[in-house]
């Protein structure tokens, strides 16, 4: 996967080569890690929950469903202009937690689409957290709450509504374990297969000098090209998710994992099925560039790449049978009925 991900960023840095640009970072706030230029982040394998805003349904989605999206995760490190990792252990307490809405506007097949909305409970916060407590199955640590006292903001801003789109595409797999990283902490709870890809730009609104010692060029944004998958395989599956006013609420519910985690399974007994959100494990690069619309070609070609090759990597691990060919959600027997 980590292969995939490098060859994401590099497609995107070729495409926005004439917008993108690097920026003096100081990973620690001024401390003992040196001063960077960095192009990009590079997160860890995190969690993303899309939850219905009024009469939508995770199970039907019909054009114009609205949902409501939750995302975070830890830093993996920090990304020159070739995509290359570059930093030190000082990355490691960066976090991000963030929420947009997206509705849908295509359902072909097996594959439905949503583009990013204005509205909702839209927000973006960066933290340094000097002692890092973010913890992915539990879905706590990512900000400020019960488990981490000591975040700092370090970046804020809003998802930007006129651009960005998701794409998700389900397979004729039957349902098996939800969390298949390490343990199994969510016994009980099944998963449709399924994969995806999103499109995203953050708006910078506020940011930390001692963080950004030379700030950001007026119009600088965050691109962010994430890849999607379920069940789970590199990060655990999350109890909990942050919203825009800092409180906890329900993701994939009781674990085995101990600590605090949100006491309300959301998901259900087969996660894309018959619970009222569906969660994802998310795959992210975020690349610092001029604000400004990305031509609808580009931003369709990277959910494109996104797609194929995250269906490229599912090939090569497991057989995929029985494709889908007509609308429709996956149900418990491995028949075919929508995402």
């Amino acid at each position: 996967m980590m292969d995939l991900r490098k060859l994401f960023f590099a497609i995107l840095s070729m495409m926005l080569a004439t917008t993108s640009h690097a920026i003096i970072i100081n990973a620690d706030g001024g401390g003992a890690v040196p001063a960077m230029d960095v192009k990009g982040l590079d997160w860890a394998p995190g969690n993303t929950m899309l939850t219905p805003v009024g009469n939508a349904s995770i199970f039907s989605h019909p054009l114009g469903d609205v949902f409501q999206l939750y995302t975070h995760a830890s830093l993996g490190g920090f990304l020159d202009s070739n995509g290359g990792g570059i930093g030190s252990p000082g990355s490691n307490g960066w976090t991000y937690i963030a929420g947009y809405q997206q509705q849908v506007v295509s359902t072909v097949g097996n594959r439905v689409v949503l583009g990013t909305i204005a509205g909702g409970d839209n927000f973006f916060r960066l933290y340094f957290d000097p002692t890092p407590d973010a913890n992915a199955g539990n879905g706590t640590g990512f900000g400020p709450d019960a488990t981490n006292s000591d975040p700092i903001l370090i970046l804020s801003g809003t998802v930007n509504a006129s651009v960005g789109q998701t794409a998700i595409s389900a397979r004729n797999v039957p349902p098996g374990s939800l969390d298949n990283f390490g343990p199994d902490n969510y016994p009980g709870v099944e998963s449709i297969t399924a994969v995806g890809s999103s499109a995203l730009r953050i708006t910078v609104e506020s940011l930390d000098p001692l963080y950004f010692p030379v700030g950001l060029a007026p119009g600088m944004g965050l691109d962010f090209q994430t890849l999607f998958d379920t069940p789970f395989s590199r990060a655990d599956p999350s109890s909990c998710f942050t919203n825009g006013a800092g409180m906890l609420i329900n993701g994939a519910g009781p674990n085995t994992l101990g600590g605090l985690e949100c006491g309300i399974n959301t998901v259900g007994s087969i996660n894309g099925i018959n619970g009222a959100n569906l969660i994802l494990m998310s795959d992210s690069s975020a690349i610092f560039t001029q604000v400004a619309p990305l031509p609808e070609p580009i931003s369709l070609v990277l959910l494109g790449v996104g797609l194929a090759a995250m269906g490229a990597g599912k090939s090569r691990r497991k057989t995929i049978r029985n494709e889908m060919g007509q609308a429709g959600h996956l149900n418990p027997t491995g028949g075919i009925d929508g995402i």
